[in-house]
């Protein structure tokens, strides 16, 4: 399941917080929602997101390009990085 909580930082900034496991089933509501706020700065809080699958891992290192995200989890964080590595 994921949830996505849509809120503010503060400083005027749009965060989506995302909450769960990011799998590809989900990937075209995320996208969706992010898309909406295509001329907004996006922060992307991956704190409470625990598991994404191949394509959800893919989805995120394309959306880190257009956003940025924040609180990634050392896991995710190992995941995301492997990515890059050719």
């Amino acid at each position: 399941m994921l949830r996505i909580h849509k809120g503010s930082d503060g400083k005027g900034q749009i965060v989506l917080r995302l909450e769960g496991s990011l799998l590809c089933p989900w990937i075209p509501e995320l996208a969706s929602v992010h898309e909406t706020m295509a001329t907004d700065p996006v922060v992307i809080d991956l704190a409470s997101l625990t598991y994404a699958d191949k394509e959800g891992e893919r989805f995120l290192r394309d959306l880190g390009a257009r956003a940025e995200l924040r609180g990634c989890s050392p896991f995710l964080a190992e995941i995301l990085r492997r990515g890059d590595e050719p």
